[in-house]
């Protein structure tokens, strides 16, 4: 299986897992209202089918990081304790992927429009619809305003001498 190994853990995730915890790290949700979120997020870049996303979900109440709960008479999923601590864990090396591939994202797009590539099956930063735009860039403000929190945490732990950890 195709995944990230979390550091610090002997747990291994695919992506659409990991997409599936992040869209039930607040709220439980049934089967269809995932697959639905998974397909607003990839607005026509990837397509999650059913036949995928049920073993991923699972699968991953299998290794204990979802829990299940009936809530009228459909199966709503949430992250488990252990869930969420393997989030906790994950999402800094992967903001690190993020910040990574932002970067990569915006030499290649800038690319493409200047070699005049066709990219009407794949919707790209700049051809996506105003309020896209917006909700992407206000998801990259909040991400990067929860880094630059970490990072003053982090510098006045080391400026004190105290023990500090990424």
């Amino acid at each position: 299986m195709f995944g990230l190994f979390i550091r610090g853990t002997n747990s291994k995730v695919s992506h659409p897992q990991l997409m599936i915890m992040l869209i039930v790290k607040n709220d439980k949700k049934y089967g269809y209202e995932i697959l639905r979120g998974l397909r607003e997020l990839f607005d026509g870049v990837w397509e999650p089918k059913t036949g995928a996303i049920y073993p991923s979900i699972k699968k991953l109440q299998e290794d204990g990081f979802l829990v299940s709960e009936m809530i009228s008479d459909k199966e709503h999923y949430g992250l488990s304790d252990d869930g969420r601590e393997l989030l906790v864990r994950a999402l800094p090396e992967l903001g690190a992927m993020v910040t990574l591939s932002t970067r990569f994202a915006t030499v290649v797009d800038a690319a493409i429009r200047e070699m005049g590539c066709d990219m009407s099956p794949v919707k790209t930063f700049y051809a996506a619809e105003k309020e896209e735009q917006l909700r992407h860039l206000r998801d990259m403000r909040t991400y990067l305003e929860s880094s630059l929190i970490k990072v003053d945490e982090t510098i006045y732990k080391i400026e004190r001498g105290l023990e500090w950890d990424i």
